[in-house]
């Protein structure tokens, strides 16, 4: 018993936890500071936002931040981002208000009757085209946090394992985003500074959004099928699941009641409203907090819970999406110390020079791959937009390539990485849902994408080609 102790304490040491990782960059950037050579671009507001004016890069003061400014910028990040924090925590406690009267433990076992009728599989696919949408037509990626656990226990009760469900929700969301043909945050900013019409190039991202999706969707059921006729084989074998488990079977016999199909229905129109809210109407983080706030309130109404108890279930959830939510804002705090050092713009000018000499479609695919390392700094696609696109839009001006295919490069190299970088606060937050150690995730995600970084390769010598426009 005692050897047994010492073992599982060893395996519990070499996972790292989501905060350390997060906090080792910020000291990392810390360190770079001090030894980058300091310069800044002039910048303009163009349709209130603040854009980079090219070659305008100079010389500046050296400023040197105190040790101090490791731990300020903790808090400075969590401030920058604390409308993404609230919407992840209030989604939560609307979610807490709907597995407090079982209406959504009902809900997923409903499905789980269909599962002999239709096959697993299927639901499986139908998942995975629901969270391919929300990432590649709403680029929603925190959002979507609260619904990961629920994702989880369906796969698991369908015979699957925890990367599966993270795998058919989670990655499927964010590898759509990375070609997303109408994401306000990389396409809608882009489109913008480059003076393109809104959301214009529609039916090639949709081409090769649909390419991208089918072959996760090949990828994710070839390995679910693997685990689910032989368990050995899945990669998460070893990490205790049982907080997921849930007793379907039992829940089954109680049928669903009025009440809880009425507020489940509440539920679904919450969705419809936030989605064309966000797309048609530009709702905020505070929008969609507020929007899914109502939600759990009405929903606790229906159920005939008091005021008291609906205020229990909001805070209790809450507190359950306070975790994913601090990884949030510490993950923030990364750019906060890049800003205030003032090292983020000499770093886009290193990168940016080397461009200027490649020829046409090897361009793309280079600014893909410098993007991709720059990821892995500032993981936010539309902080990346606002500052880089006033740089690589003239350089494609200025080599004959189309301002379309320099933003499509550009989306590729923000969004496939965000399922490998260690510095992603969002990837971060599924893995510390699901409990899986980063080694682990790696070992399931790179074979995917190597492929799909090969199918965005052909997709930008193809651009390339064809002057992707229409300018």
């Amino acid at each position: 018993m005692l050897g047994q102790k010492k073992d599982n304490s060893k395996k519990k040491n070499t996972t790292i936890n989501a905060f350390v990782i997060v906090f080792g960059v910020i000291v990392a950037c810390y360190i770079l500071s001090l030894f980058v050579s300091p310069g800044s671009f002039e910048r303009e507001i163009i349709n209130d936002r603040t854009v980079v004016i090219p070659n305008s890069f100079h010389k500046t003061e050296k400023v040197y931040l105190g040790p101090q400014a490791i731990f300020q910028a903790i808090p400075n990040g969590l401030e920058s981002s604390a409308g993404m924090m609230f919407l992840v925590m209030l989604v939560a406690g609307c979610i807490e208000v709907y597995k407090r009267t079982k209406t959504l433990d009902k809900g997923v076992a409903k499905i789980l009757s269909k599962a002999e009728k239709i096959g697993s599989e299927k639901i499986l696919v139908i998942i995975m085209i629901i969270f391919a949408c929300f990432g590649g037509f709403l680029g929603w990626n925190e959002q979507i946090v609260p619904f990961i656990p629920i994702i989880i226990s369906l796969c698991i009760a369908l015979g699957y394992d925890l990367m599966t469900g993270v795998a058919c929700s989670a990655m499927i969301d964010m590898l759509s985003f990375s070609i997303s043909p109408t994401s306000v945050y990389t396409v809608g900013i882009s489109h913008e500074i480059a003076e393109l019409p809104m959301f214009s190039g529609f039916l090639f991202r949709f081409i090769v959004l649909v390419i991208f999706d089918i072959i996760i969707i090949w990828y994710v059921l070839r390995y679910a099928r693997k685990v689910k006729k032989d368990n050995t084989l899945s990669i998460t074998k070893d990490i205790d699941a049982s907080e997921f488990i849930v007793d379907y079977d039992e829940i089954m016999s109680d049928p669903l009641s009025r009440r809880q199909g009425l507020s489940l229905f509440v539920f679904l129109i919450t969705f419809i409203a936030a989605i064309i809210g966000v797309s048609r109407f530009g709702w905020s983080m505070n929008n969609l907090s507020a929007c899914f706030l109502f939600t759990g309130v009405v929903a606790g109404i229906i159920n005939n819970l008091d005021a008291n108890e609906i205020v229990d279930c909001i805070v209790d959830g809450a507190k359950d999406g306070l975790r994913p939510a601090l990884v949030i804002g510490l993950a923030r705090g990364i750019q906060w110390i890049l800003t205030e050092s003032g090292i983020i713009d000499p770093i886009i000018n290193a990168i940016s020079q080397p461009l200027m000499n490649l020829p046409g479609s090897i361009t793309a695919i280079a600014v893909m791959f410098v993007i991709a390392l720059f990821n892995g700094l500032i993981t936010s696609g539309s902080a990346k937009a606002m500052a880089l696109m006033p740089i690589l839009i003239p350089l494609a001006d200025l080599i004959g390539m189309t301002r379309q295919t320099m933003i499509l490069a550009f989306q590729f190299g923000d969004g496939i990485t965000n399922s490998l970088w260690f510095t992603s606060g969002t990837l971060l937050i599924f893995l510390t849902i699901a409990k899986i150690p980063l080694k682990k995730w790696w070992k399931f995600v790179t074979p995917l994408i190597l492929i799909l970084t090969l199918v965005s390769i052909i997709a930008l010598i193809v651009a390339t080609r064809i002057n992707y426009g229409p300018f």
